[in-house]
This record gives C-alpha cells, sequence and structure tokens, in this order.
C-alpha cells in the first residue's frame, strides 16, 4: 500500500507540475524568459552532443556550468522528447516536480505525518506566491519568480539546497556514513556546477549542524555533519578555477564591497511604480519569517535549551539560506537590473517549504480514495491541456527569423546567436560578436559558424555600429529586419578575415 501511494502521489505531482508550466507559459512575458539566449544554453550544448563529442570541443561553458542536476534534468527531457522547443517545458515541469516531492521529503524527515499534505501545502504556497507576485505587478514579478520554470538560472541550486536540507535532517536524527557521502558529494558536485550552492545549500548546512552540535543527542551526528559540509565546500572552492578555469577569472573580475553592494541592490530594490515596489516590499516581508522565527531559536539557545526542534531546523537552514545569498550578492555587486532578483531564490522557494511543512500537520489529510481521484484528474487534465506539442508551441522562434530565407550565416550579438541557430534547425549559422564586432566567446560553441552558407550578413542590435564599420567597412547595403538594422555584405572575406583576426571577447561585454 504504502508503494501505492507513492505512485499516486508522483502521478499527481506530475499532473500538478505540466499544468503549471502551461499556465505559466501564459502569463504576459513569461514566454520570453523561458526561451532566451541565457536558457538556451543546456539546449545548444545538447543540440551539439547530439552530433558527438567532437562537436563539444569550441565550447565555452558559463562560471556556473550548470553540470549538476540541470544538465541531468534537461538531459531526460531532451532525450524523452528529441526537440529542443518541447523540452524546455519538460524539464521545467521536472524541476518543479522534484522540488515538490523533496519538500514532501524534508517534511517527513522533519517529523512530518503526510508526504502528500506537503506537497500540496507547498503546491498553495507557490501558487500563492505567484498569485500575489503576478496579480499586483505583472510580468514584473516574474523576476522573482518564474525560475522553477526555467532551466539553469541557479535553480538546481534550489534543489541541491532542499536535498542537503534532507540529508542533514537525516543525519541528525539518524546517523550514518551513507548520509555523510551523500553530503559531500552532493556539496561537491554542486559547487563545480554553481558556485551559489554555497550560499544556498553549504553555509546554513554548516550552521544548522553546528547549532545543533551542543545537544548531546546530536552532538556526534551534528559535529561529523560539519566536518564533511566545510570539507566538501572548501575543497569545491579550491577547485573551481581548476575545473572551469573561467569560473575564477569571472570572480576575479568582480566588484568586492559591502557598500557599493548595498547601493546596487537598492537601485534594483527601489521602484518608482508603486505595485512593484509592493511586491519587492512583500516578498522580502515573507522571506523574513524564516529569519524571525531563528531570532527566537537563538534566543532559547542563549537561555539554556539545547534541542533544535525539527520545524526549527528547517526555519534555521532557511534564513541562513536567505542570509548568506544576501551576504554574497551584496559582497560582490552583482546587481544590474530586475533579472538579478534571480539570485534571492532561496527567501522564496525555501521559506515556502518551511511554511508547507508547518500547514501540513495542521490540516486535515484526505481520505486515500479521495487523494487517488485527485492524482487521476491530475494527468487527465494535464493530457488534456499541458502535452508536450502545447507547450512546445509557447516556445516562440526569435521574430528576425523570418528575414533568412534558405541557408545563410552571419554575425549576431550574444542575445540573437543562439535563438536563431536552434530555431533554425541549424540552416542560419552565427558567429557570436561583442559589441566592437570581436569574436565573443560567452556560453557559445566557437566551432558552429560556417558550413551552412557563406558569411553574409551582420544584425546589428546591441552592437557599436562605429566598431563595426572600423573592423568590417560599410554594408553593401542596410535592411530592415523585424526593426533591426541587417547590413548585408557580398563578398564573404570582408567578414571572415576582420573576424578570424580579432581578439576573441571571452568575459560579459
Amino acid at each position: 500500500m504504502r508503494r501505492l501511494r507513492l505512485i499516486v502521489l508522483i502521478v499527481a505531482v506530475a499532473g500538478l507540475s505540466l499544468l503549471a508550466v502551461a499556465l505559466v507559459l501564459r502569463l504576459p512575458g513569461a514566454a520570453v524568459l523561458t526561451g532566451n539566449a541565457d536558457v538556451l544554453y543546456l539546449p545548444a550544448l545538447f543540440d551539439d552532443l547530439h552530433r558527438g563529442f567532437d562537436a563539444l570541443r569550441g565550447w565555452h561553458l558559463t562560471p556556473g556550468p550548470y553540470v549538476f542536476p540541470d544538465m541531468a534534468v534537461y538531459g531526460l527531457a531532451d532525450l524523452a522528447t528529441g526537440d529542443f522547443r518541447r523540452a524546455l517545458p519538460l524539464a521545467a515541469a521536472l524541476q518543479l516536480g522534484l522540488l515538490l516531492l523533496l519538500g514532501g521529503a524534508v517534511h517527513r524527515a522533519a517529523g512530518g505525518r503526510s508526504a502528500a499534505m506537503a506537497v500540496a501545502a507547498f503546491a498553495v504556497a507557490l501558487a500563492g506566491l505567484f498569485a500575489f507576485g503576478c496579480g499586483l505587478a505583472g510580468p514584473y514579478a516574474l523576476n522573482w519568480l518564474v525560475y522553477p520554470f526555467v532551466v539553469t538560472f541557479h535553480f538546481g541550486a534550489i534543489l541541491i539546497a532542499a536535498t542537503v536540507l534532507l540529508l542533514v535532517l537525516r543525519q541528525l536524527d539518524s546517523p550514518g556514513p551513507w548520509t555523510l557521502i551523500g553530503l559531500a558529494a552532493l556539496i561537491l558536485a554542486g559547487v563545480l556546477s554553481d558556485s551559489f550552492v554555497l550560499p544556498y545549500a553549504a553555509a546554513p548546512a554548516l550552521a544548522l549542524a553546528l547549532l545543533c552540535a551542543p545537544a548531546p543527542r546530536t552532538r556526534g551526528a551534528a559535529l561529523a555533519a560539519s566536518a564533511v559540509i566545510a570539507v566538501a565546500a572548501l575543497a569545491a572552492f579550491l577547485l573551481q578555477g581548476w575545473v572551469n578555469p573561467l569560473s575564477g577569472v569571472y570572480r576575479d573580475q568582480l566588484d568586492i564591497g559591502i557598500g557599493y553592494g548595498l547601493f546596487r541592490l537598492g537601485g534594483v530594490l527601489w521602484r518608482a511604480n508603486p505595485a512593484e515596489l509592493a511586491v519587492n516590499l512583500g516578498l522580502i516581508a515573507f522571506a523574513l519569517l524564516p529569519v524571525l522565527r531563528t531570532l527566537v531559536v537563538l534566543r532559547g539557545l542563549a537561555a539554556g535549551e539545547r534541542e533544535i526542534a525539527p520545524a526549527d531546523r528547517i526555519a534555521v537552514f532557511t534564513a541562513a539560506s536567505s542570509l548568506a545569498t544576501l551576504l554574497a550578492v551584496v559582497l560582490f555587486g552583482i546587481f544590474r537590473d530586475d533579472s538579478y532578483l534571480r539570485y534571492f531564490q532561496p527567501w522564496l522557494f525555501l521559506t515556502a517549504l518551511w511554511l508547507a511543512h508547518l500547514a501540513a500537520d495542521r490540516l486535515r489529510v484526505p481520505a486515500w480514495p479521495v487523494g487517488a481521484v485527485l492524482a487521476v484528474l491530475l494527468a487527465a487534465a494535464a493530457a488534456l491541456w499541458a502535452r508536450p506539442d502545447q507547450l512546445a508551441a509557447r516556445i516562440e522562434p526569435p521574430r528576425t527569423l523570418a528575414c533568412f530565407q534558405g541557408p545563410a550565416a552571419g554575425l549576431a550579438g550574444y542575445w540573437w546567436a543562439k535563438p536563431l541557430v536552434l530555431h533554425s534547425g541549424r540552416r542560419i549559422q552565427i558567429a557570436q560578436v561583442a559589441r566592437n564586432g570581436a569574436p565573443y566567446r560567452w556560453i557559445i560553441n566557437q566551432d558552429r559558424a560556417g558550413g551552412a552558407a557563406p558569411f553574409g550578413f551582420i544584425l546589428m542590435d546591441g552592437l557599436n555600429a562605429r566598431a563595426v564599420v572600423a573592423r568590417y567597412g560599410m554594408p553593401d547595403r542596410v535592411e530592415r529586419c523585424a526593426g533591426i538594422p541587417l547590413w548585408r555584405y557580398d563578398d564573404p572575406d570582408r567578414l571572415r578575415r576582420p573576424l578570424a583576426a580579432g581578439t576573441p571577447v571571452t568575459l560579459p561585454d
């Protein structure tokens, strides 16, 4: 019976996740965020992988290459669909489903009674966040909320954080070597894939383990977990630059300073639009809930209490994750615009997980047949309204694609290169260039361009016209492509030779 209930829960979560993806993709602005050039990193990488490992030799990965778990999640979706337009929404559903199931597992590890009720409460909490944010400020709120539905963008680090929390809870109650090995492997693989695993997962896990160390019952397990987490995190941090040299180069060029970071963060959070400002303040207040609870826990420990209750362990982990993330983004001053709110995912998704745990045992669990019927209804609804072809239709091709008939090759900036190549089925080949027209090796396969046709155009969106003219000369003619200047060149060598001679730009342009 227990195995059957687990199967029913997975079916329900699968149906719910697909329906949620279908709903979110219909929100204004969501389809653009779930299919832009940044998101197409993994689809482009896997598209090359289909052509053999040799096709990967020209790749320049991101400073956080999203190897685990992001590549595994997208790889499963790609394997199941064979088409990136279908794989993207399926990967989003897998991500959301994994998060919901992890919420149920954390609830059980913290002594909760019903994983299914925790999953339901978690889903309601996430839906409430979307209703509040998008209902009040429309597409702006997606800068905070859309990331469970987007591959990469650090949501894999949230999945790792929830899994690390699960393992720490189990280690504190039932210590064992396999739990410690799992912790070490997760943190090591996670940090090497995405540096944000350090503040999202490693730092809060270490904080929670150390706070549980004074209690006699959990002292040995907590100290063992602390040592494993610290060693794994330090090893991964030191190995980053060796495994992916771009990670170290990128980290070195960041602006470091608390004052400067606070100034940039304040410039992003303070909005002239009252609705957008209200969303920011409301979500910050939401994120403060586990922080306030943690202050109560710390006060109790200072007064002589030794044990931290299981629910409070989740609150401590969540608060530490949120505060460590805030410190990291402020220290490195990496905020530029609204899109950088993606770094604050622990503020929302881990807080929602904690609240779901609190709510689950306070709600009446429906009878077993009711849950089975709900699972069947969710699966049927997903089959009707969230089929892969229906979801894929929301991932629209770039509007510039219509400007090219037949095979074509040319130069374009970062935001057009991967979309044009993938949506055209490689009929259009793009050499990615920086604003000054130099080769731009930022999250791209430098060997992809060529083979379809001789170079014949430059798509000028985001490029500096004066610098491009100095490098490639005046175009033979200028057309308009979806409102963007399209410079045409009759002699391919006028583009090929200066491009080959240019000094590549590696870091963000």
